[in-house]
């Protein structure tokens, strides 16, 4: 049982050194009485502060936030009128667009709930959600809803779709009712009285992520949660309205759903871009922040480095998140962006935490510093305060965190908010208070009575010139042999060629013995999310 009280003095021990300067931003010329309280509320004073100057920019469109606020009024009234009430889901299935963040906001007018599904989700993931959440309403390109159409039972639930492109069967939707997304936003009849405003406690989004186990949850988040963390952002990167912020990172994955957010809330100009092939876009727009995963990095210094290096002197900082970054790949970067500040976040679908800062080691794995909202300790598996150099595992608690997830009683919702989030990540207190992170529990190898951290393991390989990625997993060894459980798997750089002796000979430079891989394995690529991340458990199962 978590030791609640003893958490709790922990975290105000430590707080002055996290959050001495997390102070809950107001954006500019905004009063503490005109404080945003729900999702809604900043689009209304952006609108009412920025009027029509250009704000959101596509590929395909330039929107100001007043016309975001007239259409998403539109197809909020439109949303009503096919009774959705509030509670409801709504799934938006869209790429990166000016319609995606239009479909947010009418969904919060109506007092609905966003479940952001990724357009490419295979079908197995899609009915498992769909089946969940039993959405009302689905906003989405046409080939997303044919999807739908060949899943009976998650239909039985839809009441209407709005399709931003082509169009579909009827006689496959049999009572929902079709409709145009550009027809209902453009549409001049009256507008439909909408909801009371929502209350910050109330669901304001259902976030699928599989995590380390691969099965999807559904985190939710509150209108209080997601401001919290969109505050907590703007403070600490400064933002003003006259920065640009590029966003070439899928709108349903949260860290660009975040983002998109935190550009409303400073009132700033936000830019999408469809991936990171984006020059055209970034050469005309010149961001001055540019929000990127490591996949993304690893495009940008090998394929974009001279174009990088000399449009680059417009970016005030690049933001990097969704996994770690490697410290060779943080230094390119760096090199081709020397004028340019690098800020590495940590978090989780469940809570935005905070920033890294390197150690003595150079490598970024200190926090730096956290959401306001977020109190952090690191406890032991009684939930107990570790003492300065144990290591422990991260619990977080506060009102940035998410509600629960999608399916929980009220019951387990109030036992994990009061006793705290345990994060699964593995963390050690220095003598400053500080924390450093130190790998994810479920990594953990254990080898005669040795527990083995991987990410040690991978970050020495990717140390080696001719390594671009590497994953270190284990497996039962034979008759005994405990040095057959580490398995490395290995993608080396283009033009570089190593050999599984060579970097064997590597790691028992810079490891213990009993930390040295028993095999390389060399592929030609590893299995990853659509974000770049690499997955785990595939690899794990690949030999």
């Amino acid at each position: 049982m978590i030791n609640t009280l003893s958490n709790q003095r922990a975290v105000e021990d430590r707080r002055s050194a996290f959050n001495a300067e997390g102070i809950t931003a107001t954006p500019e010329g905004i009063s503490e009485e005109n404080r945003p309280r729900v999702l809604t509320d900043v689009l209304r004073i952006a609108e009412t502060t920025c009027g029509d100057q250009v704000k959101v920019v596509s590929s395909t469109q330039r929107l100001s936030y007043a016309e975001i606020g007239r259409y998403s009024d539109r197809l909020a009234s439109r949303l009503v009128a096919h009774d959705v009430n509030p509670g409801d889901r709504v799934v938006i299935g869209l790429p990166n667009s000016t319609e995606f963040i239009i479909a947010c906001f009418a969904v919060w007018k109506a007092r609905g709930v966003v479940v952001a599904i990724d357009h490419h989700a295979q079908a197995e993931n899609l009915r498992s959600i769909l089946e969940r959440t039993e959405p009302v309403v689905l906003i989405a390109e046409a080939n997303f809803a044919e999807k739908i159409q060949e899943m009976p039972v998650p239909l039985r639930s839809f009441r209407a779709f709005f399709l931003k492109n082509g169009c579909t069967d009827p006689s496959a939707t049999g009572q929902i009712s079709v409709e145009s997304f550009h027809s209902a936003i453009e549409s001049d009849a009256e507008l439909a009285n909408l909801p009371v405003v929502a209350q910050p406690d109330d669901l304001a989004t259902i976030t699928f992520t599989s995590g380390s186990t691969n099965v999807p949850k559904g985190v939710m988040h509150t209108h209080e949660s997601i401001l919290a963390c969109a505050s907590f952002t703007l403070s600490y990167l400064q933002l003003s309205r006259d920065d640009v912020m590029m966003l070439p990172l899928p709108l349903h994955h949260v860290l660009a759903f975040r983002r998109f957010l935190t550009c409303f809330l400073a009132q700033c100009t936000l830019v999408l871009a469809s991936d990171i092939f984006m020059m055209r876009q970034f050469s005309t727009a010149r961001p001055t922040g540019l929000v990127l995963v490591p996949s993304a990095c690893d495009i940008l210094i090998d394929k974009f480095a001279d174009f990088f290096h000399k449009q680059g002197e417009c970016l005030r900082y690049v933001e990097i998140g969704s996994e770690p970054i490697s410290g060779e790949r943080l230094h390119a970067l760096q090199t081709i962006l020397p004028n340019v500040r690098v800020h590495l976040t940590y978090g989780l679908t469940e809570g935005r935490v905070g920033y890294l800062r390197a150690g003595s080691n150079g490598v970024f794995d200190r926090l730096d510093r956290s959401n306001q909202g977020v109190e952090i300790a690191v406890v032991d598996a009684d939930g107990d305060p570790v003492g300065e150099g144990e290591t422990g595992e991260i619990l977080i608690f506060g009102s940035g965190l998410f509600k629960g997830y999608w399916g929980d009683s009220v019951a387990t919702q109030t036992q994990w908010k009061e006793a705290g989030f345990r994060t699964g990540d593995l963390g050690i207190v220095d003598e400053n208070g500080r924390i450093r992170l130190a790998g994810r529990i479920d990594d953990i190898i254990k080898i005669g009575g040795h527990k083995i951290n991987p990410r040690e393991i991978e970050t020495v390989l990717q140390r080696h010139p001719a390594v671009a990625e590497a994953v270190v997993t284990g497996r039962v060894a034979a008759q005994g042999d405990l040095g057959n459980a580490l398995q490395a798997f290995v993608v080396c750089r283009k033009g570089f060629v190593a050999s599984d002796i060579e970097l064997l000979a590597y790691c028992r430079e810079h490891l213990e013995l009993y930390k040295v891989p028993a095999t390389i394995h060399f592929r030609v690529s590893l299995p990853k999310t659509s974000l770049g991340k690499i997955q785990r458990h595939i690899v794990a199962q690949s030999y």
